[in-house]
């Protein structure tokens, strides 16, 4: 049986989100599930709400949040995306704190939820595990190859071809390809010192990652071990488990893809709940 309630933070405590505790919250580590763009904390498909659930039952404390400006917590003023951020973590781990002590602390976060969460880590040592659903990744050697394969293999673009071409043409002639030339333009993305930083901390802290990959992520990422191999962090590898769903669309839509990323992320959390609790003390 899990317990809910409201959780506040912030200057005057009006960020907003919600707790799911397992029945003994002794040395739960705790999981932060973060906003995906505007989306309220619920996210698309109620895919926080059902995962949050799930942590709990495994033994996590979880909290998803609205960070200031998305869905009931309200907006600051003057501030970049990257410090407004960084001002509502310290007040989330503030609230945190109060409630539990110092704890294990990992964050979850798809699209640019996962890109703030790298940030986040990059900055934190006491976020010691990421669960990132389509974040950045860099290009290994053989990326190009496998891509112009997989372009000229399948048989549904080439069914498809006149119209993306008439479409591109089109995109041409008003000049949107200016105005948005990949989906990364909607993104404020870790930098490569973001990256390293977090990673190489994250190998240091003895920590781990459950990465996550759609076809949202096809026009930098498409095949598994991509991500911690091109991150060329020594021991990376050894901590971060890949998962690539080339069917699977970035929000999840599909009850039975939803289904079976909320199993993938509960039971990898399930695998690592004794050794996260082992880290509540370094």
């Amino acid at each position: 049986m899990i317990r809910e309630q409201v959780f506040t933070y912030g200057e005057h405590q009006h960020g907003i989100g919600v707790l799911s505790e397992p029945v003994d919250t002794a040395e739960s580590p705790i999981v932060v599930l973060l906003n995906a763009g505007l989306s309220h904390r619920a996210e698309p498909y109620r895919l926080n709400v059902l995962l949050a659930r799930q942590l709990a039952k495994k033994g996590y404390i979880s909290v998803r949040v609205d960070l200031s400006g998305k869905g009931d917590s309200p907006a600051r003023s003057n501030l970049t995306n990257r410090e407004s951020v960084a001002l509502d973590w310290s007040f989330i781990k503030k609230s945190l704190e109060k409630l539990y002590g110092p704890r294990t602390l990992l964050i979850f976060g798809l699209c640019s939820g996962a890109d703030n969460g790298i940030k986040i880590c990059a900055d934190d040592p006491m976020v010691k595990g990421l669960i990132l659903l389509d974040p950045v990744s860099r290009q290994d050697s053989g990326f190009r190859k496998r891509d112009f394969i997989n372009k000229i293999t399948n048989p549904y673009k080439w069914m498809r071809l006149h119209r993306i071409l008439l479409r591109r043409l089109g995109k041409k002639k008003s000049g949107e390809n200016s105005l948005l030339s990949s989906p990364m333009d909607l993104r404020d993305e870790p930098n490569s010192q973001d990256m390293d930083r977090c990673f190489e901390g994250l190998v240091h802290k003895s920590g781990r990652v459950l990465a996550v990959f759609t076809s949202q992520a096809l026009y930098h990422y498409n095949s598994e071990g991509q991500f911690a191999g091109a991150m060329g962090v020594d021991g990376l590898e050894s901590i971060v488990e890949e998962v690539f769903w080339p069917n699977a669309k970035h929000i999840f839509p599909i009850e039975a893809h939803r289904n079976r990323l909320i199993e993938k992320a509960a039971d990898w959390a399930a695998e690592h709940l004794e050794h996260f609790k082992r880290l509540n003390s370094q």
